[in-house]
């Protein structure tokens, strides 16, 4: 690797926006200043864990429902979604969704199983 690692340099970008017309705000899903994406498993995912990892992504809760805050991580990565039949599950998936943080599931995955308002995760040579 022949990067200076002692130079930081901000990179530039765009991040996405809302349209009108959308029914899910995506602004959350990454940060301006750096996003943090935390990978999920779908046993974090089940009744008794659910709690757990809203604490684990920083979520602040209010009655069992998931808010964002600071320090909340702003999307998550689930390399195997919970299946539809799981509504617990995706119960869980929905209300991080609904809080703005997005939910990336490989494309392959979605194809199967979709999962509403999820990011598809592709590779580059095929996107």
């Amino acid at each position: 690797d022949t990067r200076d690692i002692t130079t930081f340099a901000r990179r530039q970008g765009t991040l996405p926006e809302q349209k009108e017309g959308e029914n899910v705000d995506v602004r959350g899903y990454l940060h301006r200043d750096g996003s943090v994406l935390s990978a999920v498993t779908p046993e974090m995912l089940t009744k008794e864990n659910i709690q757990y990892l809203y604490q684990e992504l920083g979520c602040k809760t209010a009655v069992g429902m998931p808010f964002k805050d600071l320090a909340t991580s702003d999307s998550i990565l689930l390399r195997t979604p919970p299946p539809s039949s799981d509504t617990e599950s995706r119960t869980a998936i929905r209300r991080l969704i609904e809080v703005s943080m997005g939910v990336i599931v490989p494309a392959e995955e979605l194809e199967k199983d979709p999962i509403p308002n999820a990011v598809a995760l592709m590779s580059l040579s095929d996107a």
